[in-house]
């Protein structure tokens, strides 16, 4: 009779209810112990030359429950631009908001493309002096 290990690493966590208290919750550690084990594994395998584990393990830590908890929490919290509104206009977001902000990066893995918002400066005119002029030949 077999027991059936119960391996703990990044498979399905646990659905965890949106709650402002849910988020507070998460063991921060454990999250990010987990994602800098996988980048580093990421790290090693590409120093040794295994492409297929480094592309394999790319994808994991792309689709994982942890990474984009540790990227919400990142941006949101930790970053020193976390009051800076971004292209959507919004400043802060609660703890529920995050949480369905992690639910909501799931569905997309795939880039979207960049839009360019001018950031008035000051001493300086709209757009001139940036240096980004192309001059073909």
């Amino acid at each position: 009779m077999a027991i059936a290990s119960s391996k703990k690493g990044f498979g399905k966590p646990k659905l965890i209810k949106t709650t402002n208290n849910a988020w507070k919750a998460i063991p921060w550690t454990k999250v990010q112990r987990k994602v800098f084990k996988l980048q580093k594994s990421i790290f090693q395998a590409y120093k040794s030359g295994q492409n297929a584990k480094v592309r394999r393990w790319q994808r994991l830590l792309v689709k994982s429950y942890y990474a984009r908890l540790l990227a919400v929490r990142r941006v949101t919290q930790d970053n020193q631009g976390k009051r800076t509104a971004g292209v959507d206009g919004v400043i802060t977001i609660s703890p529920k908001q995050r949480l369905e902000l992690t639910e909501k990066i799931k569905g997309n893995l795939k880039a979207k493309a960049l839009r360019r918002v001018w950031i008035p400066k000051p001493g300086r005119d709209e757009k001139s002096g940036n240096g980004n002029t192309h001059n073909p030949r």
